[in-house]
């Protein structure tokens, strides 16, 4: 008899991932999930307090590896590329797990909240890597907010987008923003 691997904390997590975009918030049912790990309700209750609790640990795992590690991640690299990293992290994130978490926090209101949290550190991110390369305050933050309005709305447009085709549009962007003089902006 062969005995099954231990299904860990993150197992469930990343568990949690794939359903919620197979299934939307319909895979995340207790049973759902236990059903599908084939495990017991028991096993998933020694990690979890109970489900809303994973609910609120899968939408901040979410936060931790697509945002709080892409910045970190980015910071690490030389500033002359640290945009340049951003885009290529940013464009390997898995989109279809993006948008179905925006779809969950239409109806979750912690999922929500860590939407909106996630959408304020990436939009403050981005404005500080203007603000590293010389535009004022103002120029700094509407570009940013125009460039994460287009990440976010070219996965929901544009979901079977290729990875080489959001880093071609990621580029042209950065090159007219690039091209425009500073004082376009001030």
């Amino acid at each position: 008899m062969t005995q099954k691997k231990r299904f860990g904390k993150d197992d469930w997590i990343t568990l949690g991932f794939r359903q919620l975009i197979k299934d939307g918030i319909n895979g995340l049912t207790l049973d759902a999930l236990c059903r599908t790990a084939g495990r017991t309700k028991g096993s998933f209750y020694h990690h979890f307090k109970d489900h809303n609790a994973y609910l609120v640990d899968l939408v901040e795992a979410w936060k931790q590896q697509n945002t709080l590690d892409v910045a970190a991640e980015t910071m690490a690299d030389d500033p002359a590329t640290q945009a340049q990293t951003l885009a290529n992290l940013a464009t390997h994130l898995d989109h279809d797990l993006e948008r179905a978490m925006r779809q969950f926090a239409q109806v979750h209101e912690t999922a929500r909240l860590v939407v909106r949290q996630v959408d304020q550190i990436r939009t403050s991110f981005i404005f500080g890597l203007y603000r590293a390369q010389g535009l004022d305050k103002e120029a700094a933050a509407d570009i940013a907010k125009i460039e994460y309005a287009a990440f976010v709305g070219a996965q929901i447009v544009w979901p079977e987008m290729t990875p080489e085709d959001r880093l071609a549009l990621d580029k042209r962007f950065a090159k007219m923003v690039q091209n425009c003089q500073k004082s376009d902006f001030q």
